[in-house]
């Protein structure tokens, strides 16, 4: 699996990230410009993983990006859950919203989840 993270700030969890995507050989791969998707464009397999905290002031335009290119499922993950943040990333059309810590947790759950969602695709 593909997982394409947009994280500029967050040092410590992309390095528990990293770790966690060698133990399965998932390809992590990060990018800094959301046009640079389009060489993803119809490939299947693939997640994308938004850090709420870089992102949170232009959260629509993150999205519409996104969605212009692919309809890539989309991951947004946040420090500490809010309600208020949830229903706006929602809203916006973020398919998972959720904690970072929670994200690590539950990874291998998601990914089935993702890998099987792009099967019935």
């Amino acid at each position: 699996m593909k997982i394409i993270v947009f994280s500029e700030s967050d040092y410590n969890f992309s390095a528990k990230f990293s770790k966690l995507c060698d133990l399965d050989s998932d390809h992590l791969i990060f990018l800094n410009k959301f046009d640079s998707l389009k060489k993803f464009k119809n490939k299947k397999n693939i997640l994308l993983i938004i850090d709420f905290n870089d992102y949170y002031d232009r959260l629509d335009f993150v999205i519409n990006s996104i969605k212009d290119i692919d309809n890539f499922p989309c991951c947004i993950l946040i420090d500490k859950m809010e309600s208020k943040i949830q229903k706006q990333a929602t809203d916006l059309g973020f398919d998972i919203v959720m904690t970072k810590q929670l994200f690590l947790m539950n990874f291998k759950i998601i990914k089935s989840q993702v890998l099987n969602s792009n099967s019935k695709a």
